[in-house]
């Protein structure tokens, strides 16, 4: 894989730029990630950030489960009550789906990675079918809720590929969900090339609330909700960029689920309240980590 021209537009840069260096478009306004060079794009998600850990027991999982439920809920009050049927498109280790089939949804996902959808299938018990989307229906279609939760940034051509699955399932008045890291967040800021949520190369754009709406309206979706706040993603990342303060240069998720040491908790327990009181102020002035958005088709 590279990618030398913006994904959303196809327009190339005037000038030369540096490998994985984050290019506005001039075009269209979406950033995007510059890669001249071939990417084997299987092996970057074959690291330990992206490696399939069971950690159903474990205070990361309550929290996704927790957003997840609060996802549906608003979903359910943005549409008719008897809507039930959801598509998970990128669903990774199925924790969204699960806590959909718990709330009384019907639902099915998509997941390109294999163990991963294993993973979700049999812990789970959900359904998910592991393959790359590029057009057509999934099953019948005809979903009232499809959701993209942390997808949209890793794919090549984002606004194209999500208008085909768009257009080919989701039922009439229903809901699309994305959500996104927000690239001119305070977490951002603070933490500067060290934001966790950059997570170049794998992250090819990167969104504000503002690139994501404008791109939507393109191809006739409007915002009809929200999602303001993130404990999961939106709360680790302002640690994260606090950590980054006093030099720390590792993976806060990934260090909080394998590699805890007595300095890195006590500096989690510190730091933990005033990252989430700093998150809870940023999400008032739409500065939050993460962007949660509810479109329907306009008309």
């Amino acid at each position: 894989m590279r990618q030398i021209a913006c994904p959303v537009c196809k327009v190339k840069p005037t000038e030369t730029r540096k490998e994985f260096s984050i290019i506005d478009c001039i075009n269209c306004k979406t950033s995007w990630t510059y890669i001249p060079n071939e990417l084997d794009v299987d092996a970057l998600y074959e690291d330990e950030v992206y490696a399939v850990v069971d950690n159903r027991e474990s205070i990361f999982e309550k929290v996704i489960f927790r957003e997840a439920k609060g996802v549906l809920n608003r979903a359910n009050a943005l549409l008719d009550k008897s809507h039930k049927k959801a598509l998970d498109f990128g669903c990774g280790k199925g924790q969204f789906l699960a806590q959909a089939k718990k709330l009384g949804w019907s639902g099915v996902g998509i997941e390109t990675a294999k163990d991963r959808a294993k993973f979700a299938a049999e812990k789970y018990q959900v359904k998910v079918i592991n393959q790359f989307y590029s057009e057509g229906k999934v099953q019948e279609g005809d979903f009232h809720l499809i959701c993209l939760n942390h997808v949209l940034e890793h794919l090549p051509e984002p606004i194209s590929l999500v208008n085909e699955l768009l257009e080919s399932n989701l039922a009439k008045g229903g809901l699309l969900y994305i959500e996104v890291p927000r690239a001119d967040s305070w977490q951002a800021k603070i933490a500067g090339d060290n934001w966790i949520h950059w997570d170049i190369p794998k992250h090819l754009t990167h969104w504000t609330e503002s690139g994501l709406l404008n791109q939507f309206e393109s191809i006739g979706y409007i915002k009809v909700g929200a999602k303001p706040f993130s404990i999961h993603l939106g709360v680790l990342g302002m640690l994260q960029s606090l950590f980054s303060l006093f030099g720390y240069r590792k993976h806060l998720i990934l260090s909080l689920k394998k590699k805890k040491t007595a300095g890195l908790m006590l500096g989690v327990a510190l730091l933990t309240p005033f990252a989430f009181l700093m998150e809870s102020i940023a999400a008032l002035f739409s500065k939050s980590g993460v962007i949660g958005i509810y479109l329907k088709k306009n008309g």
